[in-house]
């Protein structure tokens, strides 16, 4: 399957969009997912980024985040398990970059520690460990690692 099929959506929303984007972060995340309430106010905010992709039928991978006085948060990226391995959070992950404002000099974002993969991931994309998050997922309880890429 070429990935470059797959087209970067920040714009069209609607109920449907909503709900899609919750059931896969929660797919992914677990009981830690952000509801479609959540994702409807994100992209209310000026600063907020909701970013997805489609197989024509469903969300199959989002990122969403925000900017605020010099940085930028990931705060979910989320990727349907038959879709992963085929660059769709890579892609997420740069156009994310591409909308940050020009005077953005840090993005971070929390993982869970046991997910080595997109640890792997974020680290490839230039992002390095900055310290831990004691507990910071519930559902499984776990450990956040905190993650910084700098930009200037």
């Amino acid at each position: 399957m070429n990935n470059s099929q797959y087209d970067i959506l920040d714009s069209q929303f609607n109920d449907d969009i909503f709900a899609q984007l919750s059931a896969l972060d929660k797919l992914c995340v677990g009981a830690d997912g952000w509801s479609a309430e959540s994702f409807r106010s994100e992209t209310q905010k000026d600063n907020g980024i909701v970013l997805y992709i489609t197989d024509d039928v469903r969300v199959i991978a989002l990122l969403s985040g925000y900017t605020a006085v010099g940085e930028a948060d990931i705060t979910s990226v989320a990727v349907h398990p038959d879709y992963r391995r085929k660059g769709l959070a890579q892609k997420l992950l740069k156009r994310f970059a591409e909308l940050l404002p020009k005077d953005t000099e840090s993005i971070f974002l929390e993982v869970r520690q046991s997910n080595e993969a997109a640890i792997s991931l974020y680290k490839k994309f230039g992002f390095e460990e900055l310290s831990v998050r004691r507990n910071f997922y519930t559902d499984p309880r776990e450990n956040a690692v905190v993650m910084q890429k700098k930009l200037i």
